[in-house]
């Protein structure tokens, strides 16, 4: 009999929240988090706005001495997941920590602080000038290592890079493990610190950023006929996952249970969307099939929805080829009018979400979708949020290479 595999726990750094209860108050009142960006002076680019996580102190989850040599995305990731372990209510002093696991996921890492920050030193100052600690702190998988070290946790620890669907991927990492046998419970999580001069400026060349500077708060619109692209930001999530009978025998609360997960590739031009959505639709039959759930048992659909033009027409296009008429039943929104995209942080973002909209019978807004795309004639849940029943949830995640990640989560009973 296979193990069932259950969310006790949720840590979450987001910019229009931090910790999950301000993260829900904001996505269910529908509060975008986009604002100029303060980090740095954005006025050489065409884009001048972005999403960051504000009012965080590393220093109150991480040594000051770590604190000062390691990145902001690392950062985000042990405090996300000592926010984790502490919502789970779990004991770790009493848990056998080799049967724990830690996955950790990160789409550029430390490549803009670290990198930069450092090479300019040896730009200016030659071999000598550059921090001993450099190296360590320039792997992705860093992170995952401060997080064992932080937790003391000496099971399996891996690190995921698989680009903005990479939030939903580690948590697949630990269902398996868990599902397998391999462990009991797993620490997965997911960040990314992207709003730096470099990145920003790269994502303006390839055109894809919105530059609705003078309404920051109005810049991700999915769906929207009047979106001109997606919003960056920055962040942190990670999710306790456990065996079910784990989780019963210490009276955890359980958020959702995991039922399946399934991924492809596009296989086509790595910059653009294949505007049929078979991938996704593929990926979304595999999922169901595998998790033994109808299509007409799906009650919500928390989506990528980036306000890519290209991209919002293929989700919609996949949707609807998928789901049939039922597509145009089902309720489907998209955080990222609120959140921005965060890279890896986006799925997890998502998979929190997904968790307190099944806790609460909430569903979460698109915000902005004032006039829909004649394309994207869904219910995207416009505006404001919807209170319904909900079993069964699908989340969908999209990767630069044509990636599709779905996950399917329901309600534990």
């Amino acid at each position: 009999m296979e193990r069932r595999v259950v969310i006790t726990g949720l840590g979450i750094l987001a910019p229009n929240g931090n910790g999950k209860e301000e993260y829900w108050d904001a996505l269910a009142n529908g509060r975008s988090g986009i604002k100029r960006i303060a980090s740095f002076d954005p006025s050489f680019l065409h884009t001048h706005i972005a999403g960051e996580v504000k009012n965080f102190d590393p220093c109150e989850y991480f040594a000051e001495k770590y604190v000062k040599r390691s990145a902001r995305f690392t950062h985000f990731g042990v405090a996300a997941a000592k926010m984790a372990i502490k919502d789970s209510g779990i004991d770790l002093e009493r848990e056998n920590r080799d049967r724990c696991g830690v996955c950790f996921g990160t789409t550029i890492g430390a490549e803009n602080e670290i990198y930069e920050r450092q090479y300019k030193r040896f730009l200016d100052g030659g071999l000598k000038a550059v921090n001993r600690l450099t190296a360590p702190e320039l792997t992705p998988h860093v992170t995952s290592g401060y997080i064992c070290s932080e937790l003391k946790i000496t099971g399996p620890n891996s690190t995921l890079s698989s680009g903005c669907v990479t939030g939903l991927d580690i948590v697949n990492w630990g269902f398996r493990m868990i599902r397998q046998g391999e462990i009991d419970m797993a620490v997965a999580g997911c960040a990314d610190a992207p709003i730096f001069p470099f990145p920003m400026s790269a994502l303006n060349s390839l055109g894809i950023l919105s530059k609705r500077n003078d309404e920051p708060e109005k810049a991700s619109r999915p769906y929207d006929k009047d979106r001109d692209g997606m919003v960056l930001s920055e962040g942190g999530a990670t999710l306790v996952m456990e065996e079910l009978e784990h989780a019963l025998n210490r009276d955890a609360d359980i958020y959702a249970e995991i039922v399946s997960y399934a991924s492809t590739s596009e296989a086509q031009e790595i910059v653009q969307s294949d505007v049929s959505g078979n991938a996704l639709i593929i990926a979304m039959e595999q999922a169901l099939n595998k998790g033994k759930i109808y299509k007409e048992e799906v009650d919500y659909i928390c989506a990528h929805g980036n306000a890519i033009p290209s991209y919002d027409i293929a989700e919609t296009n996949a949707f609807k080829a998928f789901f049939g008429d039922y597509a145009y039943h089902i309720p489907v929104s998209s955080i990222k009018s609120m959140t921005g995209q965060s890279f890896a942080a986006g799925g997890g973002f998502q998979v929190v979400a997904g968790c307190l909209s099944l806790k609460n019978g909430i569903i979460p807004p698109t915000i902005n979708l004032d006039v829909p795309d004649p394309c994207c004639d869904l219910d995207y849940v416009p505006n404001y949020a919807r209170y319904t029943s909900m079993n069964a949830i699908l989340i969908n995640a999209h990767s630069v290479g044509g990636t599709h990640s779905v996950l399917l989560l329901k309600k534990y009973s």
